[in-house]
């Protein structure tokens, strides 16, 4: 969740589904401890959806409402979704430790299509350089 969050930093990401960014809230990812994800929440061009369970230590409440009204703050475009009862890697298969939920899965992942569907380019175009066109693909790794 938290490296779907920084990853939509970059201006050509045009969405991203953020289930249970841990310590956002807090500043203590990569080196020392002290990442400024938050801070930095403004530099998100695209639109976002955080999911979090609401009983998930990882980000208790404070952080989830530091982290709902810095979006706001920023401006980002963004859906907040709050499972009730769950915790902190919910939609994760049975080997979870008893936190699966399919049925809530489910609806998260219809979130994540629907934004999907809804704003990423679905227009490419006809196919360039794909099997039997006679053109070589360019190489953008």
């Amino acid at each position: 969740g938290h490296l779907a969050f920084r990853a939509a930093f970059d201006t050509r990401v045009a969405a991203a589904v953020c289930y249970f960014a841990t310590d956002i809230h807090s500043h203590s990812l990569g080196a020392g401890k002290n990442d400024d994800s938050l801070q930095r929440a403004g530099e998100i061009r695209g639109e976002i959806i955080m999911i979090h369970g609401k009983s998930d230590p990882h980000v208790p409440p404070p952080g989830r409402d530091l982290i709902r009204t810095t979006l706001h703050e920023k401006n980002v475009t963004f859906s907040f979704y709050e499972v009730a009862g769950a915790q902190h890697a919910f939609i994760r298969d049975e080997l979870s430790k008893g936190r699966y939920d399919p049925c809530v899965s489910n609806v998260c992942f219809a979130m994540l299509l629907e934004l999907f569907g809804r704003v990423l380019r679905s227009d490419l175009g006809g196919r360039e350089g794909g099997a039997g066109s006679g053109k070589e693909g360019e190489n953008v790794c």
